[in-house]
């Protein structure tokens, strides 16, 4: 009986004591959430997962409360993590590497696309890419990322050669897609909805960059080390989320609350997100499910670098100079993801 009286005496005391010997799941939940400012170049279905990521509340869900930050133009964005201004963004690797070459303390730490959505389209009376000869393309920046990859495209679909056309530098694809309409450019290059958009306006698509380039390292999450050094759980709960949002995006049964999602963030209409929906999420699928760099993309990005003459008489630098994938891969397991 005596021994009957300790164990009831002790499982009371379990009971009523056993909250601050064991983290609940409570406690977990009312942890506040960790700030992450994050920058990138404007608003457009390339950041579906970023936005469903908010919307679906994954990023607090792994502890974050993310700051989306809109920089125009792609030196100035890089500027910004270069100088801890904003410790992250999301870019065309080029401005990253050049960047890097220079001395600038930055890792890339994710691949975000691997193929580039974007069509060459024309006003309606260029007919054919042979057209643009002596005419002026819109284009973000006058050299590097986009601007080689247009050049890359020119010259193996229509042997058109640098110097042969002119740029005018107009931003980014709703800037593009304006200048296009206004007639200050007789071609331009841009991603969804406004491809979809120009086209049903009566604009010529004359090729999408995919068909020129295959797979090619489109955008890049990058970091300054600073912020890798000191604040590294931090960056992987990001690409944890991603790795989710993108693995929930390309599930169809969640095809209506993200079309819903579309529409709210992007303010558009029920067709443009179906169209965004059935070409970036059902055909093309440029977001890249694992997260990570993708070799062969990468391999073609430095490519154009080299053909640019970056790399006169030099060794083209290996992958891991520019890129920590320590923190993608943490974020892999941490997601249960499987090839």
């Amino acid at each position: 009986m005596a021994n009957r009286n300790v164990m009831l005496t002790l499982s009371f005391w379990l009971l009523t004591t056993g909250n601050w010997l064991l983290p609940t799941a409570s406690n977990a939940a009312d942890a506040p959430l960790k700030k992450l400012r994050f920058v990138q170049s404007g608003h457009t279905s390339s950041s579906w997962p970023i936005y469903v990521g908010q919307q679906k509340k994954m990023f607090e869900r792994n502890g974050l409360d993310l700051e989306v930050i809109i920089i125009r133009g792609s030196p100035n964005l890089v500027r910004a993590v270069i100088s801890d201004t904003v410790p992250m963004g999301r870019i065309n690797p080029d401005y990253v590497i050049g960047g890097i070459e220079k001395g600038a303390r930055m890792k890339i730490v994710s691949g975000i696309q691997d193929k580039i959505a974007y069509d060459l389209m024309a006003r309606p009376e260029i007919k054919t890419g042979a057209d643009l000869k002596g005419k002026t393309l819109g284009v973000s920046t006058l050299t590097g990322g986009t601007t080689l990859m247009v050049e890359e495209v020119l010259e193996k679909a229509y042997k058109l050669k640098e110097g042969e056309y002119k740029y005018l530098v107009v931003g980014t694809s709703p800037e593009r897609y304006a200048a296009l309409k206004g007639g200050s450019v007789q071609a331009t290059f841009m991603g969804a909805p406004f491809n979809f958009t120009a086209a049903r306006e009566g604009f010529t698509k004359l090729i999408t960059f995919h068909e020129i380039l295959g797979p090619i390292q489109f955008t890049v999450d990058f970091v300054h080390q600073d912020y890798i050094k000191n604040h590294r759980d931090e960056i992987v709960r990001y690409l944890k989320t991603t790795i989710e949002s993108t693995q929930w995006l390309y599930d169809k049964r969640n095809k209506e609350e993200a079309l819903a999602i579309h529409q709210k963030v992007l303010k558009s209409k029920r067709e443009a997100a179906e169209q965004d929906y059935k070409f970036m999420i059902e055909e093309f699928q440029p977001f890249t499910r694992s997260g990570a760099v993708v070799k062969g993309a990468w391999d073609k990005t430095m490519e154009l670098r080299a053909k640019e003459g970056h790399y006169k008489g030099k060794k083209i630098p290996a992958m891991s100079d520019f890129v920590d994938s320590s923190m993608i891969e943490e974020a892999q397991k941490l997601a249960g993801f499987k090839p």
